[in-house]
């Protein structure tokens, strides 16, 4: 895993690469399942024979919802706006995230992945993964 120091994410074990962001899942080599977040054993057939892989970065809108309301603890924002949380068809797995940039999206909407701002940490911004449309 090559996270920078430099860039501090909400948990590491989600990326196999921040620069460029590339998020982690496990693929099972007696199924073939593959999920995200990354796992140790199989959801599928149980199997122990998994290996963490790096997942593609585009895929499709596949449902999505936009939230009016703040979060309640333990999540956290500096400051709220009205933001879109989407399922993301990424061909070998479904990944639910933030869906950034707007809060209209499409079924079917090509995105790709980036770092989105979750959070300022006194003067550090933490940043998690979302998608934003491909333009």
């Amino acid at each position: 895993m090559s996270i920078p120091t430099s860039i501090e994410v909400v948990d590491a074990t989600l990326f196999t690469s921040v620069d460029p962001v590339i998020l982690a899942g496990s693929a099972c080599a007696v199924c073939g399942a593959h999920v995200f977040p990354p796992i140790e054993s199989c959801p599928t057939c149980s199997s122990l024979d998994v290996e963490t892989v790096a997942l593609p970065t585009e895929g499709t809108v596949w449902s999505w919802t936009t939230q009016h309301f703040a979060p309640k603890p333990p999540f956290r924002t500096d400051e709220f706006t009205p933001f879109s949380i989407g399922y993301v068809d990424l061909g070998l797995v479904i990944v639910q995230g933030w869906l950034v940039g707007k809060t209209q999206w499409a079924i079917g909407e090509r995105v790709n992945l980036v770092l989105a701002k979750a959070w300022t940490n006194e003067s550090d911004t933490v940043f998690t993964f979302g998608f934003e449309a491909v333009t």
